[in-house]
């Protein structure tokens, strides 16, 4: 299918970069820099990942963090949409924030499923991602550039824009099985999409 060739083409001229960013996660994270990401994947959802990295950075800049207010942190939010829910997201995952770290640095069980249901603003999507972007293997990111893409090569025939659970996980176990047949590990093919599909030259995680 052209449409993979091209894709594979476009793999290869951006996979080292992919591989140097998924590196980065590989360390064992202080509690600055796994907070930083929940954040990160909190603001996430609808705007630009640009604008959330640099209201992490700012925000991890500040000289106590994690003492921020709701007004403080709606100030520093700056080109992110839903600043106002998404504040709120923030202080009450900060509140649970201790047992989140016990959490993912125990490797719990279904520790995915866990964090989509106890952590306000953190669906399947958003969990996968803070996952990733912790170091997790295999769990790829089912969002709009994914859908197309997969929709492309023939394996997404759903219409709705919304996804149910079901669909959800339909459409993961779809691209992991072309993860599996591009011999493409699943965190790299997911940022490998996103590129590919968003034309976007910078990636933010």
């Amino acid at each position: 299918m052209q449409e993979l060739e091209e894709f594979l083409k476009f793999y290869d001229n951006n996979k080292e970069r992919i591989k140097e960013f998924l590196a980065k996660f590989e360390k064992e994270q202080n509690d600055m820099e796994m907070f930083g990401e929940m954040v990160f994947c909190l603001c996430t959802p609808q705007s630009k990942a640009k604008y959330c990295r640099e209201f992490v950075e700012s925000m991890k800049a500040d000289e106590d963090p994690f003492s921020l207010e709701l007004g403080q942190l709606r100030k520093m939010m700056g080109g992110i949409r839903f600043a106002d829910r998404k504040s709120e997201f923030i202080i009450e995952a900060r509140e649970k924030f201790p047992e989140i770290r016990d959490r993912i640095k125990t490797d719990c069980p279904d520790i995915r499923e866990w964090l989509a249901k106890n952590v306000k603003g953190l669906g399947l999507k958003e969990s996968a991602h803070l996952l990733r972007n912790l170091g997790y293997k295999g769990l790829p990111m089912i969002d709009v550039h994914v859908q197309r893409f997969l929709r492309k090569v023939g394996m997404n025939d759903i219409e709705s824009k919304g996804l149910s659970k079901k669909q959800y996980l339909q459409l993961e176990k779809n691209f992991l099985e072309l993860s599996e047949k591009l011999k493409i590990p699943a965190e790299e093919l997911d940022i490998a999409i996103w590129l590919y599909e968003s034309g976007e030259k910078d990636f933010y995680g």
